[in-house]
């Protein structure tokens, strides 16, 4: 079986974190939402139709995994997961071990805002420059959503914490028109 997991690795950190954004976070307890994939471009050059989401098979078994380790178990699940047409979304709530609350706190305090997907390719099709036949990546336009994994860098730049009640999912849609806008 074929499985694409749409994370990017970071550089090695010096453990220090990152900064707080001071956007407004759920209380603990409360679940957090995140826009889990978007239709824009992303940081290998693949593009994820919001549209081609197939859940029924997650909904089943909601896992939450730590960067795609399919080794680890599960840090969490998600309490829903839909498509609003540009994206696909979720509310994450975290399982109560050490590490997994250890993700939760990161999430909670703004040191870590990014999730993931996994997922198995049912169609796709290449992307090329319209110009020059050379090749983009792939665009996904109908696939199975297997897991989603908490991430420090995810491959889909508005794969993010939604705190202010918007998401990433505009931003990241922004970026995508741009890029295509300069070439």
């Amino acid at each position: 079986m074929l499985k694409v997991c749409k994370w990017t690795p970071g550089p090695p950190t010096d453990g220090r974190g990152d900064h707080h954004d001071g956007k407004a976070v759920p209380s603990p307890g409360e679940p957090l939402t995140f826009v889990v994939s978007s239709g824009a471009v992303d940081r290998h050059g693949d593009v994820v139709s919001p549209e081609g989401w197939r859940l029924d098979a997650y909904r089943a078994n909601p896992v939450v995994l730590w960067a795609h380790d399919y080794r680890r178990p599960a840090i969490g699940r998600a309490q829903s997961v839909w498509s609003d047409g540009r994206a696909l979304l979720a509310h994450l709530e975290f399982a109560p071990t050490e590490f997994a609350r250890e993700v939760e706190a990161l999430y909670r305090s703004g040191y870590q805002q990014g999730v993931s997907v996994g997922f198995r390719p049912l169609r796709f099709e290449e992307r090329r420059d319209a110009r020059t036949g050379a090749f983009l990546g792939i665009r996904f336009l109908e696939q199975e959503l297997l897991e989603i994994s908490a991430v420090p860098v995810p491959a889909n730049q508005g794969a993010l914490l939604r705190s202010d009640g918007h998401g990433g999912a505009a931003a990241a849609e922004v970026v995508s028109l741009l890029r295509e806008l300069r070439r």
